[in-house]
């Protein structure tokens, strides 16, 4: 027996004290996470859990057939919970699921980019259908963005009246960022350009209301939606992210310097130089990503 609190106890004490101004996603995930330990070892105090314990949840998970990846991730949020309240109380026990040995996925197929023709063949469908969906995938081909930041994106961040149109990347309500680095402008050209237009005579709060609101985006719906609907028009393992490894394919083509593209994906760095500066100019980003558009490959 245990006069500490059971884990569903703690669960609360941690959404109340870890969850302002968490989107919504933080709470579905914590509740679940801890749904599947009690489900699985039971509604323990927090002292009660014992390595074995931990063990079984883990086979317990792989039984369901959860990936590895998957179940990694599930743990990562049942110890940060634990932590919690080990750290918060002041207890003098170690965290049991700490340490427990989940084996790695078998590697996956690289995900290709896209080839030209198939996003052709997407750029024609997304203005033939011009609905909010395809103007979402049409928001993609040209910025090169990744599928949460522009379905979290506000009609605030765009900005068609300047010289050189362009989209704001940054945190907001509906969604955080990757990484640091993933805050950035990128001009507006292309598909992006008319998907741009098209979002702003329409909305007036989000640009993909389906899919973002203050503390909710969900990029997994969107990636499903329009993952069905590319088959159409692309080949076998054709994905949503493809696009974005198209795009840097296409800056490469264009011979595009590798710190401009870093500048406009949102990808890190290799380089310590490349952080002095305040980097390429959005004209200068504007004539390279004009240059992808009328580039054909050989």
């Amino acid at each position: 027996k245990s006069e500490l609190p059971l884990i569903s106890e703690i669960l609360e004490r941690y959404l109340e004290t870890k969850g302002h101004g968490k989107a919504e996603l933080f709470f579905v995930h914590a509740k679940r996470n801890i749904g599947y330990v009690i489900s699985a070892i039971g509604d323990k105090s927090l002292d009660l859990y014992s390595k074995q314990d931990a063990v079984e949840f883990r086979n317990w998970l792989i039984k369901r057939g959860l990936q590895s990846s998957s179940i990694q991730r599930i743990f990562s949020s049942v110890k940060a919970i634990l932590n919690f309240a080990i750290n918060e109380f002041g207890y003098g026990f170690s965290n049991a699921f700490t340490g427990v040995y989940i084996a790695p996925d078998e590697e996956k197929e690289k995900r290709r980019s896209l080839a030209p023709d198939e996003l052709s063949r997407l750029s024609v469908a997304c203005r033939r259908e011009n609905d909010g969906l395809r103007h979402l995938l049409a928001m993609l081909l040209d910025t090169g963005m990744r599928l949460t930041e522009a379905a979290g994106l506000h009609v605030s961040d765009i900005h068609l009246e300047h010289e050189f149109p362009y989209v704001e990347v940054h945190p907001n309500k509906a969604r955080r960022l990757k990484t640091a680095n993933s805050k950035r402008i990128i001009p507006l050209v292309g598909d992006s350009l008319w998907a741009a237009q098209q979002v702003t005579a329409t909305q007036q709060g989000y640009c993909f209301p389906r899919y973002a609101r203050d503390g909710y985006c969900n990029g997994n719906s969107a990636s499903a939606a329009l993952g069905k609907w590319m088959k159409n028009y692309c080949e076998a393992g054709a994905t949503v992210h493809g696009i974005r490894h198209a795009f840097r394919d296409r800056l490469r083509a264009v011979e595009a310097p590798v710190d401009l593209i870093d500048q406009l994906g949102g990808w890190s760095t290799k380089s310590v130089g490349i952080m002095y500066g305040d980097g390429y100019t959005l004209e200068r980003a504007t004539g390279v990503l004009l240059r992808i558009l009328t580039h054909h490959p050989a």
